[in-house]
């Protein structure tokens, strides 16, 4: 098993589009889409990355995008998706876990199932963001204390996304033809 970044567009758009349609479901309106849309930019801009987990006949078994914090000490595990014919065999435990022997990471959830699931990746200082039901939780490579000493984590917002697509018709329709056909062809890293 091999870890690798993606760096090619079309490879890249197939993955986050199959993570953002898997975290999201498809039945999520406008929610994957924007995540696309907000993402890609974050690619562009080099502040996320999206990697896999390849087998041996190097198909792909498991996809994870990464955001960086703004201080580029850590990164903040955005979204996690196997693909559906590849799951219950390990393969996002095995990636996380190896992403975490190197990578001060944290993962943010409001799913106390969700919680524990990632403390058995690793995940072991949990901590509560005020006024909320978020729990954000940081791996052993992480320095960070407290919620107040982790520094922010780069992201988009997706009110700006919606309004962007709302101003722009052919914005909106360029990012839904790119999530499609990303959906399409990831049907090939399989």
């Amino acid at each position: 098993m091999k870890i690798s970044y993606i760096t090619d567009a079309q490879d890249r758009d197939a993955c986050l589009a199959m993570l953002c349609a898997s975290v999201f479901g498809r039945e999520a309106g406008l929610a994957p889409l924007v995540e696309f849309a907000g993402v890609s930019r974050l690619l562009e801009q080099e502040s996320a990355r999206i990697v896999a987990l390849f087998d041996d006949s190097a198909r792909l078994c498991s996809v994870a995008l990464l955001t960086l914090d703004v201080e580029g000490r850590g990164v903040a595990l955005r979204l996690l998706a196997t693909p559906e014919k590849k799951q219950g065999r390990g393969y996002g435990r095995r990636l996380v876990t190896r992403l975490g022997e190197s990578t001060a990471m944290r993962v943010t959830t409001s799913d106390p199932r969700l919680e524990a699931f990632f403390t058995t990746f690793g995940f072991e200082r949990w901590y509560r963001h005020a006024d909320s039901d978020l729990r954000t939780g940081f791996n052993a490579r992480s320095s960070v204390d407290s919620l107040e000493q982790a520094p922010e984590v780069v992201d988009f917002q997706s009110d700006a996304v919606l309004r962007a697509f709302k101003r722009d018709s052919s914005l909106f329709e360029r990012h839904k033809t790119r999530f499609a056909e990303g959906l399409e062809h990831f049907t090939t890293l399989i």
